[in-house]
């Protein structure tokens, strides 16, 4: 049976450009694609077999169901065509977001094994920032062991909000401060005298929880001997709940305005120099960027604004890579501080 050649010119014509804008609307999907060209696509796609279909049998029979409601003949089947390729082609699309969202999945997972857990840095360093404006302020970037930290006057203990110090042999600052403040036996070097965390305990007494911030003086002990330290700031910057952990308190700013507060207002001497840790990021498990910029920020606002009198230098300690890759970013993209010089204390070179 033959079809009337313009009915075939009609079907083949919207064919072509069924499958013209179906490419378009692929190569369009790039950057999101137009949902009215797709829908276009497709009715033009759906015409191609329906006018040659009915044009050489005229008498066939289709039926389909859509929205309740059954259609016989070309409408039948231009509607089946409609509805069944859209949505084969969303559940195609679905299916390859799947698996683009997996692939970058496991990518980030491959990323983070080979980058394995933050290292601590064996080779300390130091890099001296100068305030704009207060070239006579230092902020200075060390890396290492807290340990190996000498004639920096304050200490700063990044502490809780119960005011309790973390064991001896715990990976955290406030075990550091503590056992490195406390007497022990020189031939066994067990604790003998608990001095840190004695004094501390005895001066919250039963005030505690203190409120989030609160900053408290308190001696220096074996660390005035051993690393020339005046006193240590005991500081509460992580917030303890039962069944939960640890977590950082809110206002960092505010904490570290607290600490030189206490620490520029000694009973028994001036202090020029102070050592901070980044607070929180440890057991408590706060993001170390937001951090490191909310205690710059306030560093920074400090050393620009404080008497002639204050601190004059401001330590933060990275000790780990991970730590220190952030503070450099953080550090460099500080508008309000300019480098200086760096010094690898290990091998002591300096870069100007």
């Amino acid at each position: 049976m033959a079809a009337d050649p313009v009915v075939l010119l009609m079907a083949v014509l919207s064919l072509l450009l069924g499958l013209g804008a179906f490419a378009w609307q692929v190569w369009r999907s790039q950057d999101g694609g137009n949902e009215r060209l797709h829908t276009i696509s497709w009715l033009l796609l759906a015409l191609f077999p329906v006018i040659l279909l009915f044009s050489f049998f005229p008498q066939s029979e289709f039926s389909a169901g859509f929205m309740g409601a059954t259609m016989t003949g070309a409408a039948g089947l231009f509607v089946f065509i409609w509805w069944y390729g859209p949505r084969a082609m969303r559940t195609a699309g679905r299916l390859d977001e799947e698996k683009k969202a997996n692939a970058a999945l496991r990518k980030q997972l491959d990323m983070k094994e080979k980058l394995g857990q933050p290292r601590p840095i064996e080779a300390a360093g130091t890099y001296d920032y100068t305030v704009i404006g207060r070239p006579e302020r230092k902020i200075v970037l060390i890396t290492g062991d807290l340990r190996n930290v000498k004639d920096v006057d304050v200490w700063v203990n990044s502490e809780n909000t119960d005011m309790q110090m973390s064991r001896f042999h715990e990976r955290s600052i406030s075990a550091v401060i503590r056992y490195e403040g406390a007497r022990r036996d020189p031939l066994t070097e067990r604790v003998t005298e608990d001095c840190v965390a004695d004094e501390l305990s005895a001066l919250v007494g039963a005030n505690v929880p203190v409120e989030p911030g609160t900053a408290i003086v308190a001696g220096a002990h074996e660390l005035a001997r051993r690393n020339g330290v005046m006193r240590i700031v005991h500081a509460a910057v992580v917030h303890g709940t039962a069944g939960a952990g640890y977590r950082q308190v809110d206002n960092l700013g505010a904490c570290v305005r607290n600490v030189f507060l206490r620490a520029e207002n000694l009973d028994d001497g001036r202090a020029a120099s102070i050592v901070f840790p980044i607070f929180g990021t440890g057991e408590a498990g706060a993001a170390i960027e937001p951090t490191v910029q909310s205690m710059l920020a306030a560093i920074v606002a400090h050393l620009a604004h404080n008497p002639p009198s204050g601190i004059e230098t401001v330590h933060l300690l990275a000790y780990t890579d991970a730590e220190f890759a952030v503070c450099q970013k953080v550090f460099d993209e500080c508008d309000r501080i300019r480098l200086r010089t760096k010094k690898s204390v290990s091998s002591g070179g300096r870069d100007s």
